[in-house]
């Protein structure tokens, strides 16, 4: 999902776009299933609408059917998601549909998912029920490209936000708690949380900067929906003291690995946090397994300098949100990055681009993400 524009607005048909709209409400609480939303119209007014509101609730096209009561009979369902066929937590909704007498069922996107891929498109049409997909699936794409992203890798999409320095330093000096962007930096890192599933950092971070992790509004009140919050740890457990383990609200999770001390893992959880194991040698991407097969789609990842280059890499950040401050961290200052270049002939190499950019208060914004094949040709013809 893009943080600064409205994928909404390249969705031409007005109650698609509506239906894509109200999936967006259920961003963050309805993992590991994709957000959707619905709508019903008949002679050109809405008569019922819903979205998938959290995991194990109903689902977009049931609420919407309900909503429209005897009014569904013959009217047109806008959908973002192709209806699913199967029993899970909740009945399918291609025959609820069938069992409705709708007239006819608008898809934004064909569902990847193998239990329902082209069968709840079919499963209308044998039913004599007419199916049209949209033109452009590109902004449904993006609406669930987390989901996608697990489905396809068995890992939770990873979106890093990092904070530094106008020379590029992410504290002042190392081991040490620093506060490096204003209000408007606040703000972005706020907005980020209230959209993920998950928000996460590592080990370190626990026990320099003792974060809570919590979501909250500018008048530091906590806001309703809290995201999981996810310690990652490879074999450097945190103190069961620290905050994020005793300050109440979300899950905590922590995620570490099977060479950690098992005494230490053991305190965490008699302090209140769940427990998931991946081995030692899967690194950092055994922990995104983790995080995926816990039902996790999206994690929200604040890194520090060791997890943000373990994650680069390792070539798993999809999306890098930079917020930049106007001030210089010095020469005591560490790095963020840890590795060797990215360079070929003395050149640098770009395994990311930039996709947007804004300015929050007096910080600026950059987000980032990787490069496609069709991106490494550069201007001069060479492909890089």
């Amino acid at each position: 999902m893009s943080l600064f524009s409205d994928d909404a607005s390249a969705i031409h048909d007005p109650f698609l776009r509506r239906a894509f709209t109200l999936a967006l409400r259920g961003r963050g609480s309805v993992s590991p299933n994709p957000m959707v939303g619905c709508v019903v119209v008949r002679e050109g007014v809405v008569v019922g609408e819903g979205y998938h509101e959290r995991i194990g609730a109903p689902h977009a096209e049931a609420v919407a059917l309900a909503a429209a009561g005897d009014q569904a009979r013959d009217a047109t369902v806008y959908v973002t998601l192709e209806p699913c066929t199967h029993y899970g937590r909740t009945p399918p909704c291609a025959p609820a549909l069938i069992k409705a007498g709708v007239a006819r069922v608008v898809i934004g996107m064909r569902d990847p998912n193998p239990d329902v891929s082209g069968g709840g498109a079919a499963l209308l049409a044998e039913a004599g029920i007419p199916v049209e997909f949209a033109s452009h699936e590109g902004p449904f794409v993006r609406l669930n490209e987390a989901w996608l992203h697990r489905i396809a890798t068995g890992r939770a999409f990873t979106r890093v936000k990092v904070a530094l320095t106008l020379d590029g330093r992410p504290a002042l000096y190392a081991s040490r708690r620093a506060r490096i962007t204003g209000a408007g930096g606040a703000s972005v890192t706020m907005d980020l949380r209230a959209g993920s599933t998950a928000v996460a950092v590592g080990a370190a971070t626990v026990k320099v900067d003792d974060p809570v992790l919590t979501t909250r509004d500018p008048d530091d009140r906590a806001a309703v929906r809290q995201p999981i919050r996810v310690v990652l740890s490879r074999t450097s457990v945190p103190s069961p003291s620290a905050r994020i383990f005793t300050s109440g609200g979300s899950r905590v999770l922590l995620v570490t690995s099977d060479a950690a001390n098992t005494t230490a893992v053991q305190a965490v959880e008699s302090a209140g946090a769940e427990v998931i194991h991946y081995r030692y040698a899967d690194g950092i991407a055994g922990a995104l397994h983790a995080l995926a097969d816990h039902g996790i789609d999206d994690v929200l990842i604040e890194a520090g300098p060791t997890m943000a280059s373990a994650l680069w890499s390792g070539r798993l950040i999809e999306e890098l949100i930079v917020v930049q401050a106007g001030g210089m961290g010095g020469n005591a200052a560490p790095p963020l990055y840890l590795g060797g270049p990215d360079a070929a002939a003395g050149d640098l190499v770009p395994s990311m681009r930039a996709v947007e950019a804004a300015i929050r208060g007096e910080d600026a914004i950059t987000v980032w993400r990787p490069r496609k094949k069709t991106d490494a040709v550069q201007e001069d013809g060479r492909s890089s």
